[in-house]
């Protein structure tokens, strides 16, 4: 009997490539829309200065007469662009707090909840990016939170049924001994985490 052996995750290996560009496609294609906006902004205020400064009183832009204008009013129109471009780079960098809030939020959080604070939750404002990962994140760290928190109640039992044993007259100084370090390895079990 043969047994097919499971594809490849293409997250998992580096070095596959990977055939789907949309893996989420809401949140790809918003991020696309922003910076195609910005872009088309950009262009937008530069062509319309261009032709309000340049194009409505020029009919030919192939006189030599022409060439002392734009060689003075290149100046002015650099400065202009310069400005525009200042401006939509102030625009897309408003926007895209919008995703780098979260990602500190996000990184914040893993710091946290790596050091064993299982009762942490991500917050995010509304219209922040990434509020399905958010929500993931958080129902990952209550299953953990849980899981951990029924090991913890299993924990204590044992110990209570070793504490038993301790005190128990019959047993070996050798046996006595290893039960003492077993119930202060199970007392260790759940102690690096806060849930």
């Amino acid at each position: 009997m043969t047994h097919a052996t499971p594809p490849a995750d293409p997250f998992q290996n580096p070095r596959v490539k990977r055939k789907i560009v949309f893996v989420k496609r809401t949140f790809q294609t918003r991020y696309i829309l922003w910076v195609v906006t910005f872009v088309l902004i950009a262009i937008t205020a530069i062509g319309v200065d261009f032709y309000f400064h340049f194009g409505r009183e020029v009919q030919n832009f192939m006189d030599p007469a022409l060439y002392d204008l734009f060689k003075t009013d290149s100046y002015v129109f650099l400065f202009k662009l310069i400005i525009y471009m200042i401006g939509v780079t102030l625009f897309a960098i408003i926007g895209s707090h919008r995703l780098a809030g979260p990602i500190y939020r996000f990184e914040r959080s893993t710091r946290v909840v790596g050091s064993g604070d299982l009762t942490h939750r991500i917050k995010t404002r509304n219209g922040d990016e990434l509020g399905d990962l958010r929500d993931e994140f958080n129902v990952m760290t209550e299953s953990l939170q849980r899981l951990i928190s029924h090991d913890a109640h299993m924990a204590l039992r044992v110990s209570k049924h070793l504490n038993e044993l301790v005190t128990h007259k019959h047993l070996t100084p050798e046996v006595l001994q290893k039960v003492q370090q077993i119930k202060s390895d199970v007392d260790l079990l759940h102690k690096g985490f806060r849930i």
